[in-house]
């Protein structure tokens, strides 16, 4: 029980290390990675459909 409870944690932190490490360095929004000549990108939000 001792090491499932510390094989959950150790996923836990590592999951959270994770998130931390890609939204800092790696990731960015569609409006920006995508701004070429050739796309057409505006504020993003605009364009979502609504019902």
């Amino acid at each position: 029980m001792k090491a499932f409870l510390a094989s959950v944690i150790f996923a836990i932190a590592l999951a959270a290390g994770a998130s931390f490490v890609l939204n800092d360095s790696y990731q960015t929004p569609a409006s920006a990675a995508f701004t070429t000549e050739g796309a057409r990108v505006g504020d993003p939000g605009s364009n979502l459909l609504t019902n």
